[in-house]
């Protein structure tokens, strides 16, 4: 299958896209010759606006999420009034080669707890730079899946916030309504678990509110991309 998806010009897209609207850029390791933006942008209401944390592409065939986010980020006002920070390409090596895991094999979102990658190494530095936030949304995909899902973490927010996101998703993509998913209990297209993916991480260090998207691969990438933002619009929607 032909790759898509190429780092490099990603990379460009995003950077210009961000000083345009006027984004704090900062760089994790490089991977190859591959840069890793970050990004930053404070509210016009300051410390008291919600904080967001958004981050997507650690796995290299996970790409709706690394293009809804420069589709979120080229609407100027999509962030308006949230203090946001943005690892939108975290495995550059995998998304230049279609496969999940970085070059030396690793799955780097299972490795964020005895931690072996330079990938992971230099976001968990960058992270302890960072403070708390109101709530966590990593975008991912799965390669087989019938219908989105969530794994949500959710401690601070409405229990039903789960539901609304899954239900927005479902605008543009199935709903997964499978009882059992990744050999996880699950309802209506959502799934608690404890395991120690960058979710994980984040709870115990950043936030008590976190969600995992996953979007089924097999259908329309613009449909994906599409239900990675209305999941996105409607977490800040809780915030707010």
């Amino acid at each position: 299958m032909t790759n898509l998806f190429k780092p490099k010009a990603y990379v460009a897209r995003l950077e210009e896209v961000a000083k345009a609207h006027r984004w704090t850029i900062q760089y994790l390791t490089k991977c190859g010759d591959v840069t890793r933006p970050w990004l930053q942008r404070i509210a016009t209401l300051g410390p008291a606006a919600p904080s967001l944390y958004l981050s997507s592409g650690i796995h290299g065939d996970e790409i709706s999420g690394p293009m809804a986010l420069l589709k979120m980020l080229r609407e100027r006002d999509f962030f308006e009034d949230f203090n946001v920070t943005i690892f939108p390409i975290l495995n550059p090596d995998g998304l230049a080669r279609n496969v999940r895991v970085n070059a030396d094999g690793i799955d780097l979102n299972r490795d964020y707890k005895n931690t072996k990658s330079a990938e992971i190494a230099s976001h968990i530095e960058a992270l302890k730079t960072l403070g708390k936030f109101d709530a966590a949304m990593m975008l991912h995909e799965d390669f087989e899946g019938t219908g989105a899902y969530l794994f949500e973490l959710n401690d601070a927010l409405d229990s039903s916030l789960g539901t609304r996101i899954i239900t927005a998703m479902g605008q543009h993509v199935p709903i997964d309504q499978r009882p059992e998913i990744d050999d996880f209990p699950a309802r209506n297209g959502i799934i608690s678990r404890p395991e120690w993916p960058e979710a994980i991480y984040l709870s115990v260090h950043h936030t008590q509110v976190s969600y995992t998207t996953e979007t089924p691969k097999p259908f329309p990438l613009e449909h994906r991309i599409e239900a990675q933002i209305a999941a996105v619009r409607t977490l800040m929607s809780a915030l707010r």
